[in-house]
């Protein structure tokens, strides 16, 4: 056989959805396949089947630029439907003890910016915000999917379908011991998310790809195109260890015996930092590290 006439099968590799940038960077991107696959997700999560999301524009749509430029990356994706209806989506991980009350922020927010200065309270647009969250918000026995909206305490009677809360508990949803046929389509996606990036659970997402439903397959072809850039994977990894840098901050303290290896721990942060190609300033910012000692480590 002439080398020519040798295939060599790619190895398919996909970064985890459930980091909030790669979550961002599949559905945020101002590009006719994402849009596809996040107007196929919020029909699947509004139960818009019937009576579909056509298209949608982005307010913030994500660009890897602005990340080298040193700008705020604002991970919630934010849409407005042809409809009028405002959308704010995100991934959220950690951090749940008061994220209920920053999405009842999002939503109120919102709807006072969907509505113009001096413009008629009929002309309201509906606020719809969807969280994706890695975690438990709430106890077990309230479902994966939990939706909110105005209602009257005794009777439950809907005061106005202004706005919507959606949370979708990934935690809650079985990976393994349930058959594909035995979850909603919904059920799957939350597992798809769930399990991709995890080279463990490769042959089960592979399933979920070939026998789920559609908005899996758009997401999954999304996913595995920028799971190939590498500027976009050491951007995920860097923010990640901030992330847990972050973290161990706020429960370590700040005793002396520490401070030796938080000052490593920074100086590391800030290289995967450089290597994502993120401004100085922003760096120095972020890990309390000089200029100059930044400058160093490139």
């Amino acid at each position: 056989m002439k080398k020519d006439e040798i295939k060599i099968k790619k190895e398919i590799t996909r970064e985890p959805l459930t980091s909030d940038i790669i979550f961002k960077a599949v559905y945020g991107r101002d590009t006719p396949e994402s849009k596809a696959a996040l107007i196929a997700l919020l029909n699947l999560v509004l139960d818009r089947r019937d009576d579909p999301i056509v298209d949608i524009t982005y307010k913030n749509p994500f660009s890897i630029d602005d990340c080298y430029e040193g700008k705020t990356i604002i991970m919630d994706i934010k849409a407005e439907t042809s409809r009028g209806e405002l959308i704010d989506i995100e991934m959220q991980i950690g951090d749940l003890d008061v994220y209920v009350n920053r999405t009842v922020f999002y939503v109120s927010k919102q709807l006072t910016e969907g509505l113009d200065r001096g413009q008629d309270y009929g002309k309201m647009k509906k606020s719809i915000v969807i969280s994706f969250v890695k975690g438990m918000l709430f106890p077990q026995e309230i479902p994966f999917h939990s939706v909110y909206t105005l209602r009257e305490r005794s009777s439950c009677r809907e005061l106005s379908d202004i706005i919507e809360l959606h949370y979708i508990e990934l935690d809650k949803i079985r990976c393994d011991g349930k058959q594909l046929s035995e979850m909603s389509d919904l059920e799957q996606l939350g597992a798809y998310m769930k399990c991709s990036g995890n080279p463990e659970e490769k042959a089960y997402v592979e399933e979920l790809v070939k026998k789920g439903d559609e908005v899996i397959g758009m997401t999954d072809n999304v996913l595995k195109k920028i799971s190939e850039e590498d500027k976009l994977r050491e951007l995920r990894i860097a923010r990640e260890k901030w992330e847990m840098w972050v973290m161990l901050e706020r429960t370590a303290g700040y005793d002396n015996g520490k401070v030796d290896g938080k000052i490593e721990g920074a100086r590391e942060i800030a290289a995967n930092l450089i290597k994502a190609g993120i401004d100085i300033e922003v760096i120095a910012a972020t890990t309390g590290l000089s200029k100059e000692e930044i400058e160093k480590l490139k």
